[in-house]
């Protein structure tokens, strides 16, 4: 199948999907304010501190249902494992880009449209 163990395969995907969490952190919450293309003023620090265990829930979920995905095949049942697996994976992804959400949000509110 591949070169990876479920362990090793559970491993990689925890350490990249923090990577990424901790990438989208950084542009969010110092670039984007930095720059000026946002002002959420005191609603930062509650974004933040809400996107603490979204993000550190999110990357656990997505390398659990790496694992999972990858032990589907093994079970009855692939087909519901699968959609099961993937679910819990774009939930995963959902809760580490959750703080892009919320700057795309205030970006997108703050922005002066001509009608």
């Amino acid at each position: 199948m591949n070169n990876f163990s479920f362990d090793d395969l559970q491993k990689k995907d925890l350490l990249t999907a923090l990577g990424l969490w901790l990438v989208v952190e950084t542009v969010s919450f110092v670039l984007f304010p930095t720059l000026g293309l946002i002002d959420p003023g005191a609603r930062l620090r509650t974004w933040f501190l809400l996107s603490v265990p979204f993000g550190l829930g999110g990357a656990a979920l997505v390398s659990m249902s790496s694992r999972f995905l990858a032990t589907a095949g093994d079970r009855a049942g692939r087909r519901v494992s699968s959609l099961i697996g993937q679910f819990g994976g774009w939930f995963g992804l959902a809760g580490i880009m959750f703080p892009f959400f919320v700057v795309c949000v205030e970006f997108f509110s703050a922005l002066n449209l001509p009608n």
